[in-house]
């Protein structure tokens, strides 16, 4: 599937967009290479795993949830850019009325 010049002209309109703009000019080649590349894609035959399972089996299907290997607070702070009282410090995001 190719998308012609007058579907891509229409599909600018639809997303606002200038199609005679030089940022889009190569957005149509862009747009079919993807499109051909989920052609491809859509080729390949796959097999429904999960076809055999019921809920039941798939309901569990995670690891347990218990404690490991952490790194602890001295390491952290070695390899924060800044860290100090056991925090990481950033920058302000959000200026003061004053």
């Amino acid at each position: 599937m190719v998308i012609s010049e007058s579907e891509f002209k229409d599909l600018c309109k639809l997303s606002r967009l200038d199609p005679e703009d030089e940022g889009l000019k190569n957005l149509m080649n862009d747009f079919n290479r993807i499109l051909e590349s989920v052609e491809k894609i859509n080729e390949i035959e796959v097999k429904d795993e999960a076809a055999g399972l019921s809920e039941l089996d798939t309901r569990d299907m995670s690891r347990p949830d218990e404690p490991g290997i952490t790194t602890g607070t001295d390491g952290i702070a070695k390899i924060a850019p800044d860290f100090q009282s056991g925090h990481f410090v950033v920058p302000g995001v959000i200026e003061s009325e004053g």
